[in-house]
């Protein structure tokens, strides 16, 4: 019984085609290699070089992310008691936002008359 021959799975290739791949290869390393200095010098990687310049960046960018959120949630929930005062003719709900809106009124207005 004769054997089989086993099959060659790798390609066989002209040295015209090897030289245009390594041409693309050369090109694409070049490229790359153009990037990775574009983006060293970029000033963020600056800032990451430098651990207090990072935590100070860190710090004001919390600041204001707090500071947007408190003033966010100011505006949205004067919002919310503008437009739930205007809503006095529904019976349920009516009595619950003159009491809220009572208690509010006189809360700022208890500190202005004493």
């Amino acid at each position: 019984m004769p054997k089989a021959k086993a099959k060659s799975t790798t390609r066989k290739t002209g040295k015209k085609e090897d030289l245009k791949i390594e041409k693309e290869l050369a090109k694409e390393m070049k490229d790359l290699t153009k990037e990775m200095r574009r983006l060293k010098k970029l000033d963020f990687m600056h800032v990451f070089a430098k651990p207090w310049k990072f935590m100070l960046f860190a710090f004001v960018k919390g600041l204001m992310v707090g500071l947007g959120s408190v003033i966010g949630a100011t505006i949205l929930v004067a919002l919310v008691i503008y437009i739930l005062s205007k809503v006095t003719v529904v019976p349920v709900v009516g009595d619950f936002v003159e009491n809220v809106t009572t208690q509010i009124e006189s809360a700022f207005g208890g500190t202005e008359n004493q």
